[in-house]
């Protein structure tokens, strides 16, 4: 059975309105913050013109009808007709969610729209297109009007055109002077587009000349509300060149005939002396026209029909004109399942492993390094990396995608609590492994709402506090020693660790004599079943949030941690693996036990000496390190290997530094050499296993763990202090 080729295109315009959606909300926030110009305006405007025109191509009438009332009045703005004010920007952004709503409800995806929600805000909209004053409904057509009259569900008002008023002498000719003719079909008008938001458009691209044909146009008698009559004849002048004048018809181009062509100014000439004569006049005036006459629908208007004239000839490209090769080629782009690459990355993972696996072959079997063998597997080996790089490069995906639906969220949640809001954003662009970008959106929602309700106080309270009554929540992403890290912050009130550790002693979560630092005291709200909130609420209260987070954090080979200031605001930080299929390690023994720890944890390896060794208290090693003492942790006694510590002068010191800063050297038995490895999960394989992040195939064909560094420090640090303990 074949595909629906009909249910491809959609899916395909679906994806495009998830793109478009997120122009629409970052050019919206850019407006709101007043960084906005006047081609931020205009982009806001097209995203949503495009939502609408691919919405009629599909015959989503509530979207289109919602997208059409929304992009009026962002019209009316661009135009400069209604002010782009705080109440407005507002409207806007609400109209936005709302209109992602139905794009959803559209797509399958989502429940369908409130109809009182809709309605409500499409009469918001409404008002602040026309005024305050409420707009009264058309008049409702008799039964036999109905049959041959066009039932207007768009808000159509009729316009009365005067264009013998409006006539205009035409532009001087100039250099990048192009003739468009644009006949629409009745197919073009049914989709509800209209003409003048297309000439409109034009316009932003230089200044237009306008010849109206309207030499089909049948007596009054003959017409009929469904059919197209009319036909343009543009001239503009405009250096953008026939590309960018042909992406103005994008969703319009198949419901019309359409010419572009270049227009010299002796073509222009003698046009102008064959044509017969025809009414030229200025699309400005004649738009300002049309907002300023609106005609109740009730009324008809008789229309001054014209003698008729013929349609102008489209003159010929000229030797002369700008060649459309002349301008920069766009970035061509293919979309692809993600499934394919999913399979390709896998076998690019099966070439590492079988790469590493000759590799070790012909180590065993003796073979000299200046052999044709060893040369050819060491070009092998930098193929497969080049390999390696470009595939995950495919996959590598700016976290702009998750970020951008974070400020709909923060209206909602401070809608909900009675608190002002605003978030910052930054590091958009960091890009990192479509994987990990998809599951971040879950923990990042958990963070802010958590932000919101629990780290900024009540407009009150700031301003008792003396701080501004809006509180600021900041996201940002950035990459550091081969990970990417996002930081979630606040400028709230903090954490209250006596009430945190409180609330834990109360609730059996800590033994009541546990002494605690303040890291840790911290790190309880991670406990399952822990919530700082009195009443349990739509946002918060039920205890599921942060532990959920940090698994889900854990889940991905990341971690989580905090750093708090009473008083001053809060900052979680997450560290997460850019890619969770290929990684660069060390492979090192421990106990007859394979290892890998990752190269971006590794300052430096050394060998101890005896006498930079020293015990503090008389168990807990430490090692001298250019002029500072790092805690030396024996990897094979702390992980389970061994039971009985050996010698620290017998083995190999690997200097590493977490990412809370902290620095400490694993001693291992062995160092084996750097390698490329595949990462392979052991939580979905086996189960998670303490300071293990996930496993590997060697090229021999065993398994070996790669080691989570950071885990391995905290539960040295913890074991060093015997009187830290959870309640059993």
């Amino acid at each position: 059975m074949t595909a629906d080729p009909f249910e491809a295109i959609k899916a395909v315009f679906f994806q495009e309105c998830d793109e478009l959606l997120g122009d629409l909300e970052t050019g919206l926030l850019a407006i709101e913050s007043g960084a906005a110009d006047d081609e931020t305006v205009n982009a806001v405007f097209r995203a949503v013109h495009s939502v609408k025109g691919g919405a009629g191509a599909f015959g989503l009438d509530e979207l289109v009808r919602f997208a059409h009332v929304f992009e009026t009045l962002l019209d009316e703005i661009r135009a400069g007709r209604k002010p782009c004010d705080d109440p407005t920007v507002k409207t806007l952004l609400r109209a936005a969610d709302v209109l992602s709503d139905h794009v959803a409800a559209a797509r399958g995806q989502g429940a369908p729209v409130d109809p009182q929600r809709s309605a409500t805000l499409v009469a918001e909209l409404e008002a602040r297109t026309h005024g305050e004053a409420s707009i009264p409904p058309p008049a409702e057509p008799a039964p036999a009007e109905r049959e041959t009259a066009d039932v207007d569900e768009f808000d159509f008002r009729p316009v009365v055109f005067d264009l013998a008023a409006l006539g205009q002498p035409a532009a001087a000719p100039s250099q990048g002077r192009w003739r468009i003719v644009l006949r629409p079909h009745a197919a073009m008008y049914a989709k509800a587009n209209e003409t003048g938001l297309l000439l409109r458009e034009l316009s932003q691209l230089g200044p237009i000349t306008v010849t109206l044909d309207h030499s089909t146009l049948p007596d009054l008698a003959a017409l009929t509300a469904e059919d197209a009559y009319l036909a343009w004849t543009i001239d503009i002048d405009t250096d953008a060149g026939e590309a960018a004048i042909r992406e103005v018809f994008d969703f319009v181009e198949a419901d019309c005939d359409l010419s572009v062509q270049p227009l010299d100014q002796e073509a222009e000439q003698s046009v102008a002396t064959d044509a017969p004569a025809t009414d030229d006049f200025d699309i400005a005036a004649l738009l300002a026209k049309a907002s300023a006459e609106v005609v109740p629908p009730a009324s008809t208007p008789e229309p001054a029909v014209a003698a008729p004239v013929e349609a102008p000839a489209a003159a010929a490209p000229s030797p002369a004109a700008p060649a459309a090769a002349a301008q920069p080629a766009p970035a061509v782009t293919i979309r692809v399942d993600l499934d394919r690459v999913d399979r390709l990355i896998n076998v690019v993972g099966e070439l590492v492993i079988q790469q590493a696996m000759l590799a070790q072959r012909v180590v065993e079997s003796g073979l000299a390094r200046s052999s044709g063998i060893s040369v050819g597997l060491e070009d092998l080996e930098l193929l497969t990396r080049e390999i390696q790089d470009s595939v995950m490069a495919i996959r590598a995906q700016p976290v702009k995608s998750v970020f951008q639906r974070m400020p709909r969220l923060v209206r909602e949640v401070g809608e909900m609590t009675g608190k002002r809001v605003r978030l910052v954003t930054a590091g958009e662009d960091t890009e990192v492994d479509k994987t990990v970008v998809e599951r971040l959106a879950e923990p990042i929602t958990h963070m802010l709402r958590n932000a919101i309700d629990h780290g900024l106080e009540s407009p009150d309270d700031r301003i008792a506090a003396g701080k501004p009554a809006e509180g600021t929540v900041r996201l940002v992403a950035l990459h550091r020693s081969g990970r990417i890290v996002i930081e979630i912050s606040d400028d709230g009130r903090g954490i209250n660790r006596e009430r945190v550790k409180g609330i834990a002693t109360s609730k059996g979560l800590i033994a009541e004599d546990v002494v605690l630092s303040d890291e840790e005291i911290d790190n309880l709200i991670f406990l399952p079943g822990f919530s700082t909130a009195e009443t349990i609420s739509d946002v918060s209260g039920r205890g599921v949030g942060m532990d959920v987070v940090r698994r889900s954090i854990q889940a991905l080979g990341g971690r989580i941690s905090i750093a708090s200031n009473p008083g001053k605001g809060s900052t979680f930080t997450l560290s997460l693996p850019l890619t969770l299929a290929v990684l660069d390690g060390m492979v090192v023994t421990a106990a007859d036990q394979t290892l890998v720890a990752p190269l971006t944890t590794i300052v430096e390896s050394l060998t101890p000496r005896a006498q930079d060794v020293h015990h503090v208290g008389g168990h807990d090693a430490v090692i001298r390190f250019r002029d500072e003492f790092v805690p030396l942790i024996d990897v094979a006694l702390t992980m389970g290997f061994r039971d009985a510590p050996v010698p620290s002068s017998g083995g190999v010191a690997v200097v590493i530094e977490t990412e809370a800063g902290l620095r400490a050297a694993l001693l291992f038995d062995a160092i084996q050499g750097q390698r490329q490895v595949v990462i392979k999960s052991l939580e979905t394989n086996y189960q998670q296993v303490e300071g293990v992040a996930a496993a590997t195939i060697l090229g021999d064909g065993r398994v070996a763990l790669i080691l989570d560094v950071d885990a391995i420090v905290g539960n040295a640090r913890r074991k060093a202090r015997p009187e830290f303990k959870l309640a059993s």
